[in-house]
């Protein structure tokens, strides 16, 4: 093998998953593509430079390190060879180049920064720059480091200036105005075709893992110093071991092996992982491409999460509706002490909002009031279980809510006040995200606290044997989800701590009469907010110097219409009431359902 096919930069060797790449959404998006690197990301620079010869195609595709188009001309943009246009999109990266600022052919990864620049080439804020190389400056020290008496110790200066190169890239790339920068790591190096079965392979690892440790910490000074740029680092090692251990889960046959052994090319090459000894097929490239865009577009498909807190808020809402709900019917209060046990079941379904996708939500709850007063004065208190299960796209989650709510009421002749506040515990458990590499799956679980108040009062008068009470109503709800780090080999997203409150205000006509010896009620109305003060979904990446980026998401709910309706009757010394209750808004449904029974004491 060649030098050039020897020392090709690989970083993507141990990719694999869906061949079908996320789309970007729409609130996050790149104006154009620089790309500086080596044969990963070489899209026929080499080919082109060494007048058809480097690397010999076929069996090379068309002058690139593969079988296919590399996973940097997968990402959206159409970015021409080395010697294009520097004021549109374009690929600098050359097969066998090193970090450094070597002037020689194939030019290293500085020279290329200074030809772009020398050529005027400039970096603005809705540019993404490809960054990636390294694994060129290991492969040329690894057969000296190997042969000495300390080979660790022997390649650690090749690590450090690789290092020092690659963060002396970005650095200066940030400090030139670019809006964004992904820079990709290095993978198992010891499990690649090349290295898996010889005495390299362990220096091979001990070197990648060692560039990638001090990498990610030069990556995070920088970061906190370049804060109009962010910086994202591609951790391609995370999935080394996923693949290894699981290539049919991503559609291949062999991740070990080579496809091209030098003579002869495999009958399927979209089943192997790698095309030579360091190089991805182009179904590992296209894989490659699918997972880069879980990093670049992270505050979008994290967006999903605004639902939790959504979720345990509309749960606030509807408990407290319940309590002021039993004190305000029309049939008199009769001094003493109650107990009512209660289940329901509920369904609410999201319209997309952006880049939230359509949500369903299907739950049940149960619930227990005591309820004592007078004629004139009742007071409720209330304990209640709710459960939710969300689905909403690649993005789905457990809510269970654990809540005590208080009321109070007064009413006097035709008139009456009621208010409640309650609190509840509320965990969010089994939360997934389907990454953009499916069938990964990123976990995790958090909790929350809600809590809130309501005050209605309204006034009954009868017409003609049906009684007719209008009443109005604020409620003030928050809910607090606890901030938590995806868990999964793709990248893992660090939610932060969000609060979803607000204020309603709802004005309501409720109809009762009775009906063949059961009480019946309708009721209609329309809610709308007063006050939306909940906050942007804000997300990083764990471990990671890409920016925290923020999200305002829409109520799902905004103004909305309400529609209840419902009967009662006494079954010996117990009253049974059957309801439905439905909100119908502007991006959203729920329907409720439920069954309540009281006995007096």
């Amino acid at each position: 093998m060649s030098r050039y096919l020897r020392g090709a930069a690989l970083a993507a060797l141990t990719l694999a998953a869906s061949a079908a790449l996320a789309t970007a959404a729409s609130a996050q998006t790149y104006g154009r593509l620089v790309v500086l690197g080596d044969s990963l990301s070489d899209n026929g620079n080499l080919y082109l430079a060494s007048g058809g010869t480097q690397p010999p195609s076929p069996p090379y595709f068309q002058g690139r390190f593969s079988n296919g188009r590399v996973f940097t001309e997968l990402l959206g943009f159409n970015a021409a060879n080395f010697n294009g246009s520097v004021t549109g999109s374009i690929n600098l990266a050359y097969g066998g180049s090193r970090t450094d600022n070597n002037i020689a052919f194939p030019p290293g990864m500085r020279q290329q920064l200074t030809t772009y620049l020398a050529r005027g080439g400039v970096f603005g804020p809705n540019d993404l720059v490809s960054v990636l190389g390294g694994a060129n400056n290991i492969f040329q020290a690894l057969p000296a480091a190997g042969a000495s008496a300390a080979p660790t110790a022997a390649i650690t200066p090749t690590l450090t200036a690789a290092v020092a190169d690659m963060n002396f890239l970005v650095n200066d790339i940030a400090g030139r105005g670019a809006g964004t920068i992904l820079v990709t790591n290095l993978p198992r190096l010891g499990i690649t075709p090349q290295f898996r079965t010889t005495t390299a392979s362990p220096l091979a690892d001990y070197a990648g893992s060692t560039f990638n440790s001090g990498l990610q910490t030069a990556l995070m000074a920088t970061a906190a110093a370049r804060p109009n740029t962010n910086i994202i680092l591609f951790d391609l090692a995370k999935v080394s071991d996923t693949l290894a251990a699981n290539p049919g889960r991503f559609g291949l046959t062999n991740v070990t092996d080579a496809c091209f052994n030098g003579v002869t090319v495999c009958a399927n090459p979209d089943s192997y992982l790698y095309f030579d000894g360091v190089h991805p097929t182009a179904a590992g490239h296209r894989l490659v491409a699918t997972l880069a865009n879980d990093y670049l577009y992270y505050g979008d498909r994290a967006a999903g999460s605004t639902l939790q807190g959504e979720t345990a808020y509309r749960h606030r809402e509807d408990a407290l509706d319940g309590v002021t709900g039993r004190m305000s019917g029309h049939a008199a209060w009769v001094a003493g002490t109650s107990i009512s046990i209660g289940g329901l079941y509920d369904r609410s379904e999201t319209d997309a909002r952006g880049t939230v996708a359509a949500a369903e939500s299907d739950g049940y709850g149960a619930q227990m009031m005591l309820e004592s007063g007078t004629e004139t004065m009742r007071f409720s208190l209330t304990g209640s279980y709710r459960n939710a299960d969300v689905v909403a796209g690649p993005t789905n989650f457990q809510l269970q809510t654990l809540a005590l709510d208080v009321g109070a009421g007064w009413r006097s002749d035709s008139a009456f006040i009621n208010g409640a506040f309650g609190l509840a515990s509320d965990d969010y458990n089994d939360i997934e995200r389907v990454s953009a590499l499916a069938p990964i799956v990123q976990t995790g679980t958090t909790r929350g606290f809600s809590s809130g108040a309501r005050l209605q009062g309204g006034l009954w008068f009868d017409a003609g044997g049906i009684a007719l009470s209008p009443r109005i109503a604020v409620t003030y709800a928050n809910a607090d989800v606890d901030g938590y780090v995806e868990q999964g080999p793709a990248a893992s997203y660090e939610y932060r701590d969000r609060s979803v409150k607000g204020i309603t205000a709802e004005a309501v006509l409720r109809a009762e009469g009775d009906m063949g010896g059961f009480a019946v009620f309708v009721e209609g109305g329309y809610r709308d907010s007063l006050d939306d003060s909940s906050d942007a979904v804000r997300v990083g990446i764990a471990a990671n110097p890409a920016q925290v980026l923020s999200r305002r998401i829409d109520d799902p709910f905004g103004g909305s219409f309400l529609a209840s309706a419902g009967l009662s009757g006494e079954l010996g010394p117990l009253e049974v009431e059957v309801g439905y209750r439905g909100r119908f808004g502007d991006h959203a449904d729920s329907h409720m359902g439920g069954i309540t029974v009281t006995l007096p004491l």
